[in-house]
Protein backbone atom coordinates (compact mmCIF):
# COMPACT_ATOMS: atom_id res chain seq x y z
CA UNK A 1 0.00 0.00 0.00
CA UNK A 2 1.14 3.21 -0.33
CA UNK A 3 2.90 5.60 2.41
CA UNK A 4 1.46 8.37 3.59
CA UNK A 5 4.13 11.38 2.95
CA UNK A 6 3.35 15.33 3.74
CA UNK A 7 4.80 18.25 5.59
CA UNK A 8 2.99 19.60 8.31
CA UNK A 9 3.67 23.11 9.73
CA UNK A 10 4.70 24.36 13.19
CA UNK A 11 0.97 24.02 14.40
CA UNK A 12 -1.97 22.25 13.63
CA UNK A 13 -3.91 25.51 12.62
CA UNK A 14 -3.55 27.32 9.64
CA UNK A 15 -3.04 31.34 10.60
CA UNK A 16 -0.53 32.66 8.44
CA UNK A 17 -3.48 33.79 6.21
CA UNK A 18 -6.06 35.05 8.45
CA UNK A 19 -5.11 37.74 11.10
CA UNK A 20 -8.09 40.12 11.04
CA UNK A 21 -10.55 40.09 13.98
CA UNK A 22 -11.95 37.33 15.36
CA UNK A 23 -15.78 37.88 16.88
CA UNK A 24 -16.56 35.75 19.81
CA UNK A 25 -18.67 32.87 19.27
CA UNK A 26 -22.53 33.26 19.61
CA UNK A 27 -25.38 30.83 20.04
CA UNK A 28 -26.46 30.03 16.70
CA UNK A 29 -23.03 30.77 15.16
CA UNK A 30 -21.15 28.27 13.59
CA UNK A 31 -23.08 25.65 15.29
CA UNK A 32 -21.77 26.89 18.69
CA UNK A 33 -24.17 26.76 22.16
CA UNK A 34 -23.98 29.27 25.07
CA UNK A 35 -24.72 28.86 28.74
CA UNK A 36 -24.13 31.43 31.52
CA UNK A 37 -24.65 30.83 35.61
CA UNK A 38 -26.95 32.55 37.25
CA UNK A 39 -25.74 36.86 36.62
CA UNK A 40 -25.34 38.76 40.14
CA UNK A 41 -25.37 42.26 39.92
CA UNK A 42 -21.88 43.90 39.93
CA UNK A 43 -20.57 40.79 38.92
CA UNK A 44 -17.30 40.76 36.38
CA UNK A 45 -18.34 39.22 32.52
CA UNK A 46 -16.21 36.25 32.07
CA UNK A 47 -16.46 35.66 28.58
CA UNK A 48 -15.15 31.38 28.25
CA UNK A 49 -14.52 29.54 25.39
CA UNK A 50 -14.63 25.74 24.69
CA UNK A 51 -14.78 22.98 22.20
CA UNK A 52 -16.53 20.43 24.77
CA UNK A 53 -20.51 20.83 24.90
CA UNK A 54 -20.16 19.17 28.08
CA UNK A 55 -18.23 21.60 29.89
CA UNK A 56 -20.62 23.80 29.85
CA UNK A 57 -22.63 22.78 32.68
CA UNK A 58 -19.02 22.69 34.47
CA UNK A 59 -18.35 26.61 34.31
CA UNK A 60 -21.68 27.68 34.55
CA UNK A 61 -22.12 25.61 37.76
CA UNK A 62 -18.71 26.49 39.01
CA UNK A 63 -19.21 29.86 39.01
CA UNK A 64 -22.50 29.96 41.42
CA UNK A 65 -20.53 27.82 43.39
CA UNK A 66 -17.88 30.35 43.36
CA UNK A 67 -20.18 33.20 44.07
CA UNK A 68 -21.51 31.75 46.77
CA UNK A 69 -17.97 31.49 47.98
CA UNK A 70 -16.84 34.48 46.99
CA UNK A 71 -19.66 37.22 47.30
CA UNK A 72 -16.97 39.86 47.08
CA UNK A 73 -15.80 38.93 43.79
CA UNK A 74 -18.54 38.07 41.49
CA UNK A 75 -18.24 36.79 38.09
CA UNK A 76 -21.03 36.40 35.20
CA UNK A 77 -19.44 33.70 32.85
CA UNK A 78 -21.03 33.29 29.22
CA UNK A 79 -19.64 29.78 27.90
CA UNK A 80 -19.52 29.31 24.10
CA UNK A 81 -19.11 26.40 22.45
CA UNK A 82 -17.43 25.73 18.62
CA UNK A 83 -16.14 22.56 16.65
CA UNK A 84 -12.82 21.83 17.82
CA UNK A 85 -10.74 22.35 15.08
CA UNK A 86 -12.86 25.68 14.28
CA UNK A 87 -12.69 27.06 17.78
CA UNK A 88 -8.77 25.98 18.12
CA UNK A 89 -8.24 28.02 15.25
CA UNK A 90 -10.22 30.90 15.82
CA UNK A 91 -8.95 31.34 19.05
CA UNK A 92 -5.44 31.14 17.84
CA UNK A 93 -6.06 33.31 14.98
CA UNK A 94 -7.42 36.43 18.19
CA UNK A 95 -4.54 35.76 19.77
CA UNK A 96 -2.38 36.48 16.96
CA UNK A 97 -4.18 39.18 16.03
CA UNK A 98 -4.26 40.88 19.80
CA UNK A 99 -8.29 41.06 19.70
CA UNK A 100 -11.50 39.40 19.87
CA UNK A 101 -10.50 36.84 22.42
CA UNK A 102 -11.95 35.45 25.18
CA UNK A 103 -10.81 36.15 28.77
CA UNK A 104 -10.35 32.20 29.50
CA UNK A 105 -10.81 28.96 27.30
CA UNK A 106 -10.22 25.01 27.19
CA UNK A 107 -7.38 23.83 25.11
CA UNK A 108 -6.93 20.44 24.05
CA UNK A 109 -3.57 18.85 24.72
CA UNK A 110 -2.43 18.20 20.73
CA UNK A 111 -3.07 22.30 20.29
CA UNK A 112 -1.90 23.70 23.71
CA UNK A 113 1.96 23.77 22.45
CA UNK A 114 1.10 26.07 19.60
CA UNK A 115 -0.39 28.84 22.55
CA UNK A 116 2.45 28.43 25.01
CA UNK A 117 4.47 29.00 22.03
CA UNK A 118 2.98 31.94 20.92
CA UNK A 119 2.90 33.48 23.96
CA UNK A 120 -0.92 33.81 24.38
CA UNK A 121 -1.27 33.04 28.30
CA UNK A 122 -0.89 34.16 31.62
CA UNK A 123 0.89 32.39 34.07
CA UNK A 124 -1.65 30.66 36.84
CA UNK A 125 1.58 29.98 39.36
CA UNK A 126 -0.15 31.90 42.27
CA UNK A 127 -3.76 30.96 41.68
CA UNK A 128 -2.54 26.95 41.68
CA UNK A 129 0.11 27.36 44.73
CA UNK A 130 -2.50 26.71 47.80
CA UNK A 131 -3.85 23.43 45.87
CA UNK A 132 -0.37 21.96 45.21
CA UNK A 133 -0.40 19.70 48.19
CA UNK A 134 -3.95 18.44 47.77
CA UNK A 135 -3.70 17.44 43.91
CA UNK A 136 -1.37 15.19 41.33
CA UNK A 137 0.74 18.17 40.33
CA UNK A 138 1.77 16.88 37.46
CA UNK A 139 -1.47 17.15 35.60
CA UNK A 140 -0.59 21.17 36.00
CA UNK A 141 3.12 20.93 35.68
CA UNK A 142 2.67 20.24 32.37
CA UNK A 143 1.04 22.61 31.29
CA UNK A 144 4.07 24.84 31.56
CA UNK A 145 7.63 25.86 29.94
CA UNK A 146 9.50 24.83 33.14
CA UNK A 147 9.17 28.10 34.79
CA UNK A 148 5.93 28.99 35.04
CA UNK A 149 2.63 27.13 34.77
CA UNK A 150 -0.21 28.34 32.24
CA UNK A 151 -3.30 25.74 32.38
CA UNK A 152 -4.69 22.91 35.20
CA UNK A 153 -6.55 20.14 33.49
CA UNK A 154 -10.22 18.66 34.22
CA UNK A 155 -9.08 14.82 35.14
CA UNK A 156 -6.01 13.07 36.12
CA UNK A 157 -6.66 10.61 32.43
CA UNK A 158 -4.61 7.97 34.03
CA UNK A 159 -4.25 5.16 31.33
CA UNK A 160 -6.02 1.67 32.50
CA UNK A 161 -6.88 -1.53 30.25
CA UNK A 162 -10.53 -2.04 30.22
CA UNK A 163 -11.33 -5.76 29.34
CA UNK A 164 -14.39 -7.31 28.11
CA UNK A 165 -14.76 -10.41 30.68
CA UNK A 166 -17.26 -12.18 28.48
CA UNK A 167 -14.36 -12.88 25.95
CA UNK A 168 -11.50 -13.33 28.77
CA UNK A 169 -13.55 -15.80 30.76
CA UNK A 170 -14.33 -17.71 27.62
CA UNK A 171 -10.53 -17.44 27.31
CA UNK A 172 -10.15 -18.79 30.71
CA UNK A 173 -7.64 -15.83 30.77
CA UNK A 174 -7.82 -13.89 34.01
CA UNK A 175 -6.05 -10.16 33.61
CA UNK A 176 -5.30 -9.78 37.49
CA UNK A 177 -2.31 -12.18 35.93
CA UNK A 178 -1.51 -9.77 33.21
CA UNK A 179 1.42 -8.07 34.31
CA UNK A 180 3.74 -7.31 31.44
CA UNK A 181 3.42 -6.64 28.11
CA UNK A 182 4.93 -9.82 27.37
CA UNK A 183 1.96 -11.28 29.86
CA UNK A 184 -0.21 -9.23 27.20
CA UNK A 185 1.11 -10.39 24.16
CA UNK A 186 0.95 -14.26 24.82
CA UNK A 187 -2.89 -14.03 26.74
CA UNK A 188 -3.81 -12.54 23.10
CA UNK A 189 -2.60 -15.54 21.57
CA UNK A 190 -4.85 -17.35 23.73
CA UNK A 191 -7.49 -15.44 23.18
CA UNK A 192 -6.95 -15.40 19.72
CA UNK A 193 -7.45 -19.39 20.08
CA UNK A 194 -9.91 -19.60 22.40
CA UNK A 195 -12.47 -17.02 21.06
CA UNK A 196 -11.22 -16.02 17.69
CA UNK A 197 -11.44 -12.37 18.77
CA UNK A 198 -8.19 -9.97 19.00
CA UNK A 199 -7.01 -9.24 22.07
CA UNK A 200 -6.61 -5.32 21.11
CA UNK A 201 -6.80 -3.12 18.53
CA UNK A 202 -4.66 -0.01 17.73
CA UNK A 203 -5.60 3.40 15.90
CA UNK A 204 -4.34 5.14 12.85
CA UNK A 205 -5.40 8.29 13.41
CA UNK A 206 -4.42 8.68 16.87
CA UNK A 207 -1.75 8.10 19.02
CA UNK A 208 -2.74 6.47 22.77
CA UNK A 209 -2.06 2.98 22.47
CA UNK A 210 2.02 4.19 21.14
CA UNK A 211 2.04 7.13 23.33
CA UNK A 212 1.18 4.51 26.30
CA UNK A 213 3.59 2.02 25.81
CA UNK A 214 6.32 5.11 25.30
CA UNK A 215 5.67 6.97 28.40
CA UNK A 216 5.77 3.61 30.44
CA UNK A 217 9.66 3.73 28.48
CA UNK A 218 10.36 7.31 29.87
CA UNK A 219 10.38 8.33 26.51
CA UNK A 220 8.43 11.45 24.84
CA UNK A 221 7.45 12.60 21.47
CA UNK A 222 9.71 16.07 22.17
CA UNK A 223 12.70 16.64 24.13
CA UNK A 224 13.80 18.76 26.89
CA UNK A 225 14.08 21.72 24.53
CA UNK A 226 10.70 20.96 22.80
CA UNK A 227 12.38 19.70 19.68
CA UNK A 228 10.69 16.65 17.89
CA UNK A 229 11.80 12.65 19.26
CA UNK A 230 9.90 10.40 17.61
CA UNK A 231 13.30 8.88 16.02
CA UNK A 232 14.82 6.91 18.74
CA UNK A 233 15.04 3.26 19.64
CA UNK A 234 12.48 3.39 21.94
CA UNK A 235 9.65 4.25 19.92
CA UNK A 236 10.93 2.03 17.11
CA UNK A 237 10.64 -0.79 19.80
CA UNK A 238 7.05 -0.06 20.44
CA UNK A 239 6.41 -0.06 16.96
CA UNK A 240 7.95 -3.43 16.29
CA UNK A 241 6.11 -4.60 19.48
CA UNK A 242 2.76 -3.56 18.32
CA UNK A 243 3.52 -4.91 14.70
CA UNK A 244 4.56 -8.67 15.69
CA UNK A 245 1.40 -8.41 17.70
CA UNK A 246 -0.59 -7.65 14.30
CA UNK A 247 1.07 -10.84 12.42
CA UNK A 248 0.15 -12.75 15.37
CA UNK A 249 -3.27 -11.45 14.88
CA UNK A 250 -4.06 -10.35 18.32
CA UNK A 251 -3.94 -6.68 17.57
CA UNK A 252 -5.46 -5.30 14.69
CA UNK A 253 -6.14 -1.86 13.48
CA UNK A 254 -9.62 -0.54 15.07
CA UNK A 255 -12.45 -0.28 12.60
CA UNK A 256 -12.81 3.62 11.72
CA UNK A 257 -9.33 4.02 12.16
CA UNK A 258 -9.77 5.35 16.01
CA UNK A 259 -10.92 4.69 19.15
CA UNK A 260 -13.61 7.73 18.65
CA UNK A 261 -15.48 6.56 15.76
CA UNK A 262 -18.94 5.33 15.00
CA UNK A 263 -17.39 2.05 13.36
CA UNK A 264 -15.28 1.35 16.91
CA UNK A 265 -17.90 2.19 19.00
CA UNK A 266 -20.05 -0.37 17.11
CA UNK A 267 -17.68 -3.37 16.72
CA UNK A 268 -16.04 -2.77 20.62
CA UNK A 269 -19.89 -2.66 21.88
CA UNK A 270 -20.93 -5.93 19.79
CA UNK A 271 -17.73 -7.78 21.77
CA UNK A 272 -15.60 -7.43 19.01
CA UNK A 273 -11.95 -7.11 20.69
CA UNK A 274 -11.33 -8.59 24.42
CA UNK A 275 -9.59 -4.89 25.34
CA UNK A 276 -8.96 -1.30 24.97
CA UNK A 277 -5.75 0.64 27.22
CA UNK A 278 -7.00 4.13 27.42
CA UNK A 279 -7.28 6.58 30.13
CA UNK A 280 -9.80 6.31 32.95
CA UNK A 281 -11.68 9.25 31.16
CA UNK A 282 -12.63 6.94 28.59
CA UNK A 283 -15.37 5.36 31.23
CA UNK A 284 -17.69 8.33 29.50
CA UNK A 285 -16.96 6.47 26.32
CA UNK A 286 -18.34 3.25 27.40
CA UNK A 287 -21.53 4.69 29.40
CA UNK A 288 -22.68 7.17 26.45
CA UNK A 289 -21.53 4.96 23.38
CA UNK A 290 -21.35 1.46 24.39
CA UNK A 291 -23.98 0.32 26.82
CA UNK A 292 -24.78 -3.00 25.76
CA UNK A 293 -21.06 -3.90 27.86
CA UNK A 294 -22.52 -2.36 31.15
CA UNK A 295 -21.57 -5.33 33.59
CA UNK A 296 -19.08 -6.54 31.46
CA UNK A 297 -16.04 -4.49 31.52
CA UNK A 298 -13.16 -4.66 34.29
CA UNK A 299 -10.62 -1.93 34.77
CA UNK A 300 -7.23 -3.24 35.27
CA UNK A 301 -3.73 -1.78 35.71
CA UNK A 302 -2.16 -1.44 32.23
CA UNK A 303 0.74 -3.72 31.35
CA UNK A 304 4.50 -2.92 31.89
CA UNK A 305 7.68 -3.64 30.28
CA UNK A 306 9.26 -4.92 33.13
CA UNK A 307 7.84 -6.21 36.06
CA UNK A 308 8.09 -4.00 39.18
CA UNK A 309 7.18 -0.64 36.93
CA UNK A 310 4.45 1.57 37.43
CA UNK A 311 1.47 0.85 36.13
CA UNK A 312 0.42 4.19 34.77
CA UNK A 313 1.19 7.04 32.77
CA UNK A 314 -1.17 10.25 32.33
CA UNK A 315 -2.71 10.50 28.75
CA UNK A 316 -5.09 13.04 26.91
CA UNK A 317 -6.29 16.35 28.58
CA UNK A 318 -7.93 19.74 28.36
CA UNK A 319 -5.83 22.82 29.77
CA UNK A 320 -7.83 25.75 30.80
CA UNK A 321 -6.27 28.91 30.60
CA UNK A 322 -6.55 32.44 31.40
CA UNK A 323 -5.72 34.56 28.10
CA UNK A 324 -3.39 37.33 27.27
CA UNK A 325 -5.75 40.51 27.19
CA UNK A 326 -8.59 39.37 30.05
CA UNK A 327 -10.16 42.42 31.64
CA UNK A 328 -9.07 40.29 35.63
CA UNK A 329 -6.72 38.16 35.24
CA UNK A 330 -6.27 37.53 38.79
CA UNK A 331 -9.69 37.53 39.16
CA UNK A 332 -9.60 34.86 36.08
CA UNK A 333 -6.54 33.12 37.75
CA UNK A 334 -8.59 32.36 41.16
CA UNK A 335 -12.28 31.28 39.70
CA UNK A 336 -9.75 28.79 37.32
CA UNK A 337 -7.67 27.31 39.84
CA UNK A 338 -10.70 26.91 42.39
CA UNK A 339 -13.04 25.27 39.88
CA UNK A 340 -10.43 22.67 38.59
CA UNK A 341 -8.71 21.89 41.80
CA UNK A 342 -10.64 22.44 44.25
CA UNK A 343 -13.06 19.83 46.35
CA UNK A 344 -15.78 21.02 44.84
CA UNK A 345 -15.20 21.63 41.27
CA UNK A 346 -13.10 17.80 41.33
CA UNK A 347 -15.85 15.98 42.62
CA UNK A 348 -18.75 17.52 40.21
CA UNK A 349 -16.18 16.12 37.20
CA UNK A 350 -15.93 12.54 38.97
CA UNK A 351 -19.86 12.69 39.55
CA UNK A 352 -21.10 14.19 36.81
CA UNK A 353 -18.26 13.81 33.87
CA UNK A 354 -17.26 10.66 34.95
CA UNK A 355 -13.22 12.03 35.20
CA UNK A 356 -10.72 10.96 37.15
CA UNK A 357 -9.92 13.41 40.06
CA UNK A 358 -6.72 15.25 39.98
CA UNK A 359 -7.50 16.38 43.93
CA UNK A 360 -6.22 12.95 45.97
CA UNK A 361 -8.53 12.90 48.90
CA UNK A 362 -11.41 12.23 46.88
CA UNK A 363 -9.85 8.78 46.20
CA UNK A 364 -10.16 7.47 49.79
CA UNK A 365 -13.78 9.33 50.16
CA UNK A 366 -16.35 6.33 50.26
CA UNK A 367 -19.59 8.66 49.64
CA UNK A 368 -17.73 9.07 46.57
CA UNK A 369 -15.38 5.92 45.60
CA UNK A 370 -18.03 3.38 46.75
CA UNK A 371 -21.27 5.67 45.76
CA UNK A 372 -23.66 3.25 44.80
CA UNK A 373 -25.66 5.68 42.21
CA UNK A 374 -22.77 6.29 40.64
CA UNK A 375 -23.36 5.54 36.76
CA UNK A 376 -19.21 4.39 35.87
CA UNK A 377 -18.68 2.77 39.22
CA UNK A 378 -22.02 0.23 38.05
CA UNK A 379 -21.07 0.00 34.50
CA UNK A 380 -17.83 -1.75 35.58
CA UNK A 381 -17.23 -4.81 37.45
CA UNK A 382 -13.64 -3.23 39.12
CA UNK A 383 -13.30 -0.07 41.17
CA UNK A 384 -10.85 2.57 39.08
CA UNK A 385 -10.08 4.03 42.40
CA UNK A 386 -8.31 1.06 43.68
CA UNK A 387 -5.82 1.71 40.79
CA UNK A 388 -5.25 5.48 41.60
CA UNK A 389 -4.46 4.57 44.73
CA UNK A 390 -1.69 1.63 44.14
CA UNK A 391 -0.04 3.84 41.84
CA UNK A 392 0.08 6.70 43.98
CA UNK A 393 0.69 10.20 42.51
CA UNK A 394 5.16 10.33 40.97
CA UNK A 395 3.00 9.57 37.55
CA UNK A 396 4.29 10.62 34.06
CA UNK A 397 3.19 12.87 31.79
CA UNK A 398 3.23 13.92 28.42
CA UNK A 399 5.92 16.78 27.43
CA UNK A 400 3.75 19.25 25.18
CA UNK A 401 5.91 21.77 25.26
CA UNK A 402 7.95 23.26 21.96
CA UNK A 403 7.60 21.25 18.98
CA UNK A 404 4.74 18.26 20.93
CA UNK A 405 1.70 20.46 18.68
CA UNK A 406 3.72 20.12 15.39
CA UNK A 407 4.54 16.26 16.17
CA UNK A 408 1.31 15.74 17.17
CA UNK A 409 -0.38 16.47 13.57
CA UNK A 410 2.30 14.08 12.20
CA UNK A 411 2.06 11.52 14.09
CA UNK A 412 -1.58 10.73 14.03
CA UNK A 413 -1.90 11.80 10.16
CA UNK A 414 1.09 9.80 8.97
CA UNK A 415 2.89 8.22 10.96
CA UNK A 416 1.12 5.37 12.77
CA UNK A 417 -1.24 4.98 9.75
CA UNK A 418 2.43 4.14 8.01
CA UNK A 419 3.65 2.10 10.75
CA UNK A 420 0.74 -0.38 10.97
CA UNK A 421 -0.91 0.03 7.99
CA UNK A 422 0.57 1.23 4.93
CA UNK A 423 4.37 0.62 5.39
CA UNK A 424 4.52 -2.31 7.80
CA UNK A 425 7.46 -3.78 5.94
CA UNK A 426 9.78 -0.57 6.24
CA UNK A 427 12.61 -0.74 9.03
CA UNK A 428 10.74 0.91 11.77
CA UNK A 429 13.83 3.52 12.93
CA UNK A 430 13.83 4.64 9.06
CA UNK A 431 10.30 5.00 8.98
CA UNK A 432 10.41 7.32 12.22
CA UNK A 433 13.31 9.04 10.62
CA UNK A 434 11.35 9.81 7.41
CA UNK A 435 8.56 10.99 9.73
CA UNK A 436 10.59 13.02 12.01
CA UNK A 437 11.78 14.49 8.51
CA UNK A 438 8.56 16.18 7.81
CA UNK A 439 7.68 18.09 11.07
CA UNK A 440 8.19 21.63 10.13
CA UNK A 441 8.24 23.97 13.41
Amino acid sequence: MKKLVGKVLASTLAVSTILGAVPAFASGTDGATQGTNTFVDGGTDIQFWTFQELHVPFWTSMADEWNKQNPDRPINITVTTGESHALHEKLLTACAAGEGTPDMADIEIGYYGSFLNGGYLIPIDDAVEPYKNDIVYSRVSMYGDGEHVYGADFHLGATVTYYNMDIMNEAGVDPSKIDTWDDFAAAGKTVLEKTGKPMACVEVNDLFLPQAMLLEKGSQYVDEDGNPSIANQDHADVINFIRQMIKDGTIQIAPGGGFHTEEWYGFMNNGGCASITMPLWYMGRFTDYMTDLKGKMAIYPMPVWKSGDVHEVLQGGTGTSVIKGAKDEQLCKDFLAFAKLSKEGCTYEWEKLGFDPIRTELWDDKTITEDPDNKFLQFFTTNPFDILKANGTDITAPNIRGAYSATYSVLVSTTYANAFENSVDEDAMQLLQDEQDTIVY
